[in-house]
């Protein structure tokens, strides 16, 4: 079941969306301003999307929030034309009327105008009677109005109760597809980046692009897919994903595909923390074969920085050949096995201070990490932050 808003969340986005100014919706509102930055955070948490663009001059809705306030206007129309018929003589406004209206309260008044009974109600919606009845006669008592009889039969609604339940049902059927819709939400290609990432991806590096390129662009939209170099490829040429990022390879798509160095790689070899190599001050070949090894599958670069550690001698016991890297870190985390990773994944394994780098430098070819994509496709300006923020993050840690 969808977490659907609350009305009192759907009127705070619609005059913040009107008024483009969350100072001028407090003051309209009659809360203060950090109730209303409140509202709203909690309004895109439900619909899982960024609504508005903050900058110096206002608050304006994104792509995703301007779709959102066509229905959401629609649902708060037809809450004040519901309204509309109890106002009466009052002064309150219909829609004011209808902020104090919570969703337990409408789901309530549809229960019992279907179900006829308030024991019947309370089992529809999976709650004790006592809270329905709560619910109903709160209901009741904010509107000022008899939406209940009792009959020989049970408890019916009132013929202003048939009449608002079945408003409050359209509302609520409007208010589920308005978080179906936004969750749902395809986003224009403009605010969309859609990459394919290698196994064993630089994920620190990605991480922090995407968190920089997010701060830049709010409501853009970031698809990550892995997968082997030729299974990336296959994506790109049929337009699935914009570019891969990972090592570079040689292709025989040559006249399709345009490779944009970035970086180049480095190998370490990593063990748990409190392995006993730690302690030694110099680390020998011969003392990296008296262990284990889990390696990656043959023909990748790492697979072939190991070979080339022990080209001069005869390779130590690989227990394990996988690319998962979460396997790696449990099974090294609880053996003496040793592997090999990049100097960018073992920045990343920093976060969970389960394995470290031994003082041992491998020599070998680094090969180049960079971008793969379609010859003679322009990138938008979402995508070419993300490749800049990307390259900007890699060369600072290769420098430190």
């Amino acid at each position: 079941m969808h977490t659907v808003p609350n009305i009192w969340q759907l009127r705070v986005f619609d005059c913040v969306a009107r008024l483009e100014n969350v100072t001028k919706a407090s003051i309209a509102l009659s809360r203060t301003q950090p109730a209303i930055t409140s509202c709203i955070f909690a309004l895109e948490k439900i619909l899982g999307a960024t609504l508005f663009e903050r900058n110096k001059t206002g608050i304006y809705p994104t792509e995703v929030g301007a779709a959102a306030h066509i229905r959401i206007k629609k649902i708060l129309a037809a809450l004040e034309d519901a309204m509309q018929p109890l106002s009466g003589e009052r002064t309150i406004a219909p829609l004011a009327m209808a902020s104090r209206i919570t969703r337990s309260q409408m789901l309530a008044l549809i229960a019992i105008h279907e179900c006829h009974s308030f024991r019947a109600a309370a089992v529809k919606l999976g709650i004790t009677e006592a809270s329905l009845q709560r619910s109903a006669r709160t209901l009741e008592s904010n509107l000022g109005c008899e939406l209940y009889r009792n009959t020989a039969s049970g408890i019916k609604t009132t013929s202003l109760g048939d009449d608002l339940a079945l408003r409050f049902k359209s509302i609520e059927s409007q208010s589920v597809a308005l978080v179906e819709a936004i969750q749902g939400f395809t986003y224009p290609r403009s605010k969309r980046i859609a990459l394919g990432v290698m196994l064993l991806d630089p994920s620190m590096l990605l991480v922090n692009a995407m968190n920089e390129t997010r701060e830049r662009y709010p409501d853009v939209r970031i698809t990550v897919l892995s997968g082997t170099y030729e299974q990336l490829v296959n994506k790109l040429l049929r337009e699935e994903i914009d570019f891969i990022i990972g090592v570079l390879k040689k292709t025989a798509h040559v006249q399709e595909l345009e490779q944009l160095p970035l970086y180049k790689e480095s190998y370490c070899i990593v063990a748990r923390r409190g392995h006993p190599l730690h302690r030694k001050r110099s680390i020998t070949v011969e003392d990296l074969q008296r262990y284990p090894w889990i390696i990656p599958p043959a023909g990748s670069p790492r697979r072939q920085a190991y070979e080339h550690l022990f080209s001069e001698t005869s390779l130590p016991p690989a227990l394990i050949e996988t690319y998962s890297l979460s396997t790696m870190r449990i099974t090294l985390a609880d053996s003496d096995m040793l592997t090999v990773l990049s100097w960018v994944e073992v920045l990343s394994e920093r976060h969970f201070g389960l394995l470290s780098a031994l003082p041992f430098e491998i020599s070998c070819d680094e090969p180049l990490v960079g971008m793969c994509r379609t010859k003679g496709k322009e990138m938008n300006d979402v995508q070419q932050y993300f490749v800049d923020a990307f390259s900007k993050n890699a060369q600072a840690l290769s420098r430190g």
